[in-house]
């Protein structure tokens, strides 16, 4: 089964790029062959180009109210709960994509941070660089529990 990890974000938006972050972190470990990192950016086309995989993992920020640097692991219907539409970071043009990406895909998680400052700048703030690492062991975790399912 191929996989692709999807991290989006805007880089230029702080703690809104978390998940651009930790696509080009997972660029730097040892992931199987059959995983793929995709860093999406801002493109809410990345829905449409994802047909060649059969589970997906997005990684991005997730306003749920909890405290920077709190990590969501939401299930496909998890994430589309009218909850998190109410607490998005992003515009509507990324809800609408995952709505595609979960409804195309039999196997979907969303990893979500939770951001403590987004406002023009090019890096994370202190508590959601400190997260990086451990989103990353995270995503290998599932990547590991899909392995054996």
């Amino acid at each position: 089964m191929k996989t692709a990890i999807v991290g989006v974000g805007n880089c230029l938006m702080k703690d809104e790029g978390i998940g651009v972050h930790v696509a080009r972190a997972l660029g730097c470990v040892p992931l199987p062959a059959d995983v793929v990192v995709i860093d999406a950016g801002t493109d809410p086309e990345v829905a449409f180009d994802l047909d060649e995989f059969d589970r997906i993992i997005v990684v991005d920020a997730a306003c749920g109210g909890e405290e920077p640097g709190t990590i969501y692991r939401l299930t496909e219907r998890e994430a589309l709960d009218t909850r998190w539409e109410r607490q998005a970071c992003h515009d509507i043009g990324f809800l609408e994509t995952l709505r595609r990406i979960v409804s195309k895909f039999p196997d979907v998680l969303v990893v979500g941070i939770e951001p403590k400052e987004i406002g023009w700048g090019l890096e994370l703030s202190p508590v959601l660089h400190r997260a990086v690492p451990r989103v990353v062991r995270i995503v290998q975790q599932e990547l590991r529990r899909w392995r054996c399912s």
